[in-house]
């Protein structure tokens, strides 16, 4: 890596890379979430991250390289720990809690890369072909992480909280 540009688009290639996995996490998740409401939404979010991924291929295309991934050992990490967690939890509302905060923590990683990313596009004086979908994306993960923290103080996750909750 020699120049911004090399960092940009390396950075770019690892988003890209999380976004891609992101795709069949969310649909695992989706489908073994019990929270019907905790379901949707990652249902909802895995569409979403399809859009994310076809963002990115035109920004990739905007700066004239090929979309390619490179794995990004946190984004593998998050994986081998949601696998860990369906392999140690039997119960469906803990399950559903480990998804939550796993999609939290995803959140907040996706939403730092596209800060960085926007950064560098910012310094690198890129045009609004490559900020607009960037920007486009963060905005989809700070929401899908609001909606993510407001499930988890919702009605439906009272009956959960009291079983867990020590008195």
């Amino acid at each position: 890596m020699h120049s911004l540009e090399d960092m940009f688009e390396q950075k770019l290639r690892q988003q890209y890379y999380a976004e891609t996995q992101l795709v069949e996490e969310l649909d695992h998740m989706a489908r073994r979430a019990s929270n019907d409401r905790l379901s949707d939404g990652l249902a909802e979010h895995r569409d979403e991250t399809r859009e994310h991924v076809s963002r990115l291929e035109s920004v990739f295309d905007e700066i004239g390289s090929t979309p390619a991934p490179t794995e990004d050992a946190v984004v593998d990490g998050m994986k081998r720990e949601r696998e860990s967690m369906d392999d140690a939890i039997d119960d469906d509302g803990m399950r559903d809690m480990a998804y939550m905060i796993g999609g939290m923590t995803t959140e907040r990683v996706e939403m730092t890369g596209y800060e960085g990313l926007l950064m560098m596009a910012n310094r690198l004086e890129y045009d609004d072909a490559i900020t607009d979908p960037l920007e486009a994306n963060h905005d989809e993960e700070e929401s899908a992480y609001r909606e993510l923290e407001a499930m988890s103080t919702a009605s439906d996750m009272k009956a959960f909280w009291e079983r867990i909750t020590p008195s």
